[in-house]
């Protein structure tokens, strides 16, 4: 089965804003209510909506920090139709390949994935740095990676 999606509607959706599908799930002046993931992580799974356009039935923003106090451990990814189209991770070296061009930078970047094209196609997955991209802690990466995306945080206080 193919991807439902095309390229250029993957990064229109990518591109448009989006909020929770369910923003009660946030409330204004609580914690972020993220649960346990393993020994020492924590993580969430929300649905979202686009603000202007048709509601899709699978589209997620996943966040995970699997050592919790670490940032350098946090990854973040946006689903759509059961795919990853988008992920933020960091990486302490870069990765090269034997030839020597750099394929995923030093420190945080951005998976742009394509689920559209075959595996091995040069343009399926680049990762892009994130030079500004700093979190603190497992909250901030969270608002960051919604700021990416374009995903506006509704506190029933207005945006975040």
């Amino acid at each position: 089965m193919s991807f439902p999606y095309t390229t250029l509607q993957i990064r229109e959706i990518v591109q448009s804003p989006k909020v929770l599908r369910h923003p009660e799930l946030l409330e204004a002046g609580e914690p972020i209510p993220f649960e346990n993931y393993g020994e020492r992580g924590k993580r969430i799974d929300l649905h979202l909506d686009l603000v202007d356009g048709p509601a899709l039935v699978d589209l997620r923003f996943h966040i995970r920090g699997p050592v919790f106090d670490n940032p350098e451990t946090y990854e973040a990814a946006l689903i759509l139709g059961g795919e990853r189209v988008r992920g933020i991770g960091w990486h302490a070296t870069g990765k090269k390949r034997y030839y020597g061009k750099e394929v995923i930078p030093k420190g945080w970047h951005q998976n742009v994935i394509d689920p559209t094209l075959p595996s091995g196609h040069p343009d399926r997955d680049p990762h892009p740095s994130l030079d500004a991209f700093k979190p603190t802690d497992l909250t901030d990466f969270f608002t960051k990676a919604a700021k990416v995306w374009h995903i506006n945080l509704q506190f029933n206080e207005g945006l975040l």
